[in-house]
């Protein structure tokens, strides 16, 4: 069974310790895309902010809204101790049925990559980490953990 390092933030998605003699910080990672997310149901309970869809974001057409929202989720990361997102999800919608399509920003490459760059921008702003996830492969939920990309 997992357990998370002394040192990492209860319910985070991930931790990589600093390297000091280098002057790199620890990485306090959140999983994100539409929100702050707290893994593993962490006994900390703390208010955060829902955003819509990135698919209904991308379909607004309004690249100041998904700008705005990666500002305000940035900041309740910052405000909550991390300083990673692992948010910014493109991978295009090529399965209908696939349950994170909520994740990513539509079937159109160059409006989605618009739309969640600026998300991005908006998380950065506040000295945040913005990692892009899932934008080649993670558009099947029928064994999504077995399927072979190669």
């Amino acid at each position: 069974q997992y357990h998370a390092p002394a040192d990492a933030h209860s319910g985070s998605a991930g931790y990589v310790p600093a390297i000091a003699r280098l002057g790199i910080p620890a990485q306090h990672q959140t999983d994100a895309g539409v929100g702050v997310a707290t893994q593993g149901g962490a006994p900390v309970k703390r208010e955060r902010t829902a955003l819509p869809s990135n698919l209904a974001t991308a379909a607004s057409w309004d690249v100041a809204i998904a700008r705005a929202g990666g500002a305000m989720i940035g900041d309740e990361a910052r405000r909550s101790g991390f300083n990673v997102m692992l948010a910014g999800g493109v991978d295009l919608l090529r399965e209908p049925r696939n349950g994170r399509n909520f994740e990513y920003g539509g079937e159109d490459p160059l409006l989605a990559g618009t739309m969640v760059a600026e998300q991005v921008i908006g998380i950065q702003s506040n000295h945040i980490v913005s990692t892009i996830k899932h934008y080649a492969i993670n558009d099947q939920e029928t064994d999504r953990n077995a399927g072979n990309s190669v």
